[in-house]
């Protein structure tokens, strides 16, 4: 399992941030390996998303895709930090499938 951190500011107001993420949600629903996808407000004003993968093959296949691609221009991002960690360890492995790297 892959999780992959996305930390980023935009020009849009909260109100527009919260809309397009709740509009955009739909669309993750059909992509192959995600597991879970959080979507975040940061106390400091940055927004965000933790995706749970099954696998990185299938986050490296969604980076390349058209949805990916959009983000930066749909949530006018003018700056951004991402972050890519294996899991080692699930507290609740019942609720996950965790493989050893």
């Amino acid at each position: 399992m892959v999780i992959h951190i996305v930390r980023f500011r935009s020009a849009l107001s909260d109100e527009r941030i919260t809309e397009l993420f709740h509009l955009r949600a739909r669309e993750y629903l059909a992509i192959p390996g995600l597991l879970q996808k959080y979507y975040l407000r940061f106390r400091s004003g940055e927004y965000g998303g933790v995706y749970v993968w099954d696998s990185a093959a299938s986050m490296e296949r969604f980076m390349t895709g058209d949805l990916a691609r959009s983000i930066c221009d749909v949530y006018r991002v003018e700056e951004s930090m991402r972050d890519v960690a294996d899991v080692v360890l699930a507290l609740r492995p019942e609720n996950a499938s965790v493989q050893s790297t």
